[in-house]
């Protein structure tokens, strides 16, 4: 008898268990190689090559997605190594990859591929599995910005528009394959976290965090893990109230949101240092349930801080700039040579008088000028218009029926092949400028005239008063001869009384002779002028003291002179600034007593009651001190006639001080008293080093 085969159920459903197993695996496949080369970026998978040291040398490219030739420019490069390719590759990648081989940690960089046509590349990298030769490579050709960082003036608003794009086609990449990396969770968690942007996946509509990217949120001052545990009330505390029925909105529009739809929010919350931070949310429905309703969103979080407070500075310094027009009474414009577009700023309409955002022409300047002005308006034009060539031009204009001033200056603006592609100019209302101007102009007139005038009647008062002083003198000198005379020839036949009269009479025409000398002393130094050079004080005072050494020796008085500096001052008005010093010290002495004068050096900061009068300029001090009657301060004693109480007994006119203060003010200085009664008395003589 022949065994029969009998058929065995547990193989077949081993065969039927390794058949889905497979089909699993071949799906999962298929979607991981539809993942990566739908993606713009470029990606690969390679094998380290090391040496007998373990030093790595060289890399095999065991897959490759279809952006990987387009970013490298290498075909066909499944299963060769890169020294194959290209020998001259530098060494340093084969040490980065070698590196995170070895210690299984991703890194993210970027570098220049020399040897790949002078390639810029960023670039994320990671293990595949741990201790393992096979690393995953994802990266993108970023030459184009490297070049244009060399001109970033020129490339800021381009960069931050592509990297905006860069940001949004990542961001619908990762939405739109959000169900496909699921099978990838360990690869879709590497890649998140090299993304700088927060990603979230949230169940709707609790918004119960389900998947995030850590370090994003650290880097912007947030704790991920302690979000994702709190509730939605506790994460909206940290939002600012104002932002918060912003925030609800948003989140309530997820209900009613079609799949290809994306809905976006600004707002700030407070990060772990306490600061307000600024973030810009994009959200997209993730999954639906059966019912077609919503039960789980992604999220897409950017940290827009810096472009917030940007954003807020330029909005500053525009409300400053628009003020700054008001006050100034300015406008700013700009001509676009190609589009031939004339844009004003607010201040141009206020200038024109005109409601902000009308279209204009620069034959605006032409309508409004002038007659006498209209070829000034004509030249202006077609500066702007066709030759593009900066100038600066004063323009009169009839707005509504007012004549204004307008003082125009423009530039050409040009792009960085040379080209002028824009004119940039500032018009500025001057019409109360060039008034002022006039009335200065008038009052300048006037003020020159009356000088004139001035001129004419003071030098016919000083010829008036010489020509006085002289007779008035002649005059008293004979009128004393004259009763001295009659005293001599006729005292046999005079009463004691007559007599008498006549000396009074006398004495009153010496005191009128002294003090019409003071007064042509005073005069005079009006036309003396002043002639400064550096003069050794102790000369000009010995010749002083020569001159008045009869005075002197009368008074039985005693001069005392001190080392003295070289100062700057005119030898002549010095001469006489002392001798009337010492003129004044000998004639208020003390009865009974001698006259001491001392002449010394004094240092300014001794001084008890000048600081303020001598701060912030240097002086020299040559100090007059006499041990005299002294007298009370007061601030008429440099006045003109001015004199001590009437019960001392003096022959002065009250002049001698004003002679002295006179002199000190033509050389810029000062004269300052200290005095007490009974105590005599110090001048203190400033002048300017």
């Amino acid at each position: 008898m022949g065994i029969k085969k009998k058929n065995i159920p547990g193989a077949a459903v081993s065969k039927k268990k390794k058949t889905d197993k497979d089909q699993l695996t071949k799906t999962a496949t298929d979607k991981y190689y539809l993942l990566f080369n739908s993606i713009n970026q470029g990606f690969c998978i390679i094998e380290m090559i090391w040496n007998n040291k373990h030093e790595p040398v060289d890399l095999r490219f065991l897959e490759v997605n279809t952006a990987f030739e387009k970013q490298t420019g290498i075909k066909n490069a499944v299963g060769r190594t890169m020294r194959e390719i290209e020998p001259g590759i530098e060494s340093h990648w084969y040490e980065t990859y070698g590196k995170v081989s070895k210690t299984g940690a991703p890194v993210h960089f970027e570098e220049k591929a020399t040897a790949l046509m002078n390639r810029w590349y960023n670039v994320y990298a990671f293990p595949l599995e741990n201790k393992s030769s096979k690393v995953a490579v994802l990266f993108d050709d970023i030459t184009e910005r490297k070049k244009a960082e060399d001109q970033r003036a020129k490339a800021e608003k381009t960069l931050l528009e592509t990297e905006q794009k860069y940001r949004a086609e990542l961001q619908q990449q990762v939405e739109e394959r959000t169900i496909e990396l699921k099978e990838s969770k360990e690869l879709l968690q590497s890649i998140a976290d090299a993304i700088p942007d927060m990603i979230s996946v949230q169940e709707y509509p609790s918004r119960k965090v389900i998947y995030f990217n850590r370090e994003p949120y650290s880097i912007s001052g947030l704790n991920a893990d302690e979000l994702s545990k709190k509730t939605i009330e506790d994460r909206h505390k940290l939002v600012h109230p104002d932002d918060l029925i912003g925030l609800q909105k948003y989140a309530d529009s997820f209900a009613s949101l079609p799949n290809n739809n994306i809905t976006t929010v600004d707002y700030r919350v407070k990060n772990n240092l306490n600061e307000w931070i600024w973030l810009s949310a994009r959200g997209k429905v993730f999954e639906r349930d059966e019912k077609g309703n919503v039960i789980s969103i992604v999220v897409v979080v950017q940290n827009v801080n810096f472009q917030k407070l940007r954003e807020e500075e330029i909005a500053k310094q525009h409300n400053i700039l628009k003020q700054a027009e008001e006050l100034a009474k300015i406008g700013s414009w700009e001509y676009n040579i190609k589009t031939k577009e004339f844009l004003w700023s607010d201040g141009m309409y206020a200038l024109f008088n005109m409601n902000k955002g009308k279209l204009v022409k620069p034959a605006i300047y032409l309508d409004h000028a002038i007659e006498k002005h209209r070829p000034v308006a004509e030249k202006i034009i077609t500066a702007i218009e066709k030759s593009c060539q900066p100038f600066e031009e004063i323009l009169y204009l009839n707005i509504d029926g007012n004549i204004k001033a307008i003082k125009i200056k423009a530039t050409s603006l040009k792009n960085n092949k040379g080209q002028i592609e824009k004119m940039l100019g500032i018009d500025m209302d001057i019409t109360a400028s060039i008034e002022s101007a006039q009335k200065i102009m008038d009052l300048n007139e006037s003020l020159l005239a009356m000088n004139k005038e001035l001129n004419s009647l003071n030098s016919e008062l000083k010829n008036f008063n010489s020509i006085t002083a002289n007779n008035y003198s002649e005059t008293l000198r004979q009128v004393y001869i004259n009763l001295e005379t009659i005293i001599t020839t006729d005292a046999r036949h005079l009463t004691d009384s007559g007599r008498a009269n006549l000396r009074r009479a006398q004495s009153a025409i010496q005191k009128m002779k002294l003090l019409t000398n003071d007064i042509t002393n005073y005069l005079e130094l009006y036309d003396a002028g002043i002639k400064k050079e550096l003069i050794s004080p102790k000369i000009n005072l010995q010749n002083v003291l020569n001159e008045m050494k009869g005075k002197i020796e009368d008074a039985n008085a005693k001069i005392e002179i001190a080392e003295l500096p070289t100062l700057s001052a005119d030898p002549v008005l010095f001469s006489k600034l002392i001798t009337n010093l010492i003129d004044n010290s000998i004639k208020f002495k003390k009865p009974n007593e001698n006259s001491v004068v001392k002449i010394s050096h004094t240092k300014s900061a001794r001084l008890k009651n000048v600081l303020a009068l001598l701060r912030g300029k240097p002086y020299t001090v040559i100090t007059v001190t006499d041990n005299g009657i002294g007298f009370e301060i007061t601030d008429r004693i440099f006045e003109l006639f001015t004199q001590l109480q009437d019960h001392v007994k003096q022959k002065g006119s009250g002049m001698g001080l004003s002679i002295c203060k006179k002199i000190m003010e033509m050389h810029g200085g000062h004269i300052i008293a200290e005095a007490e009664p009974e105590k005599g008395a110090s001048f203190h003589c400033c002048f300017p080093e």
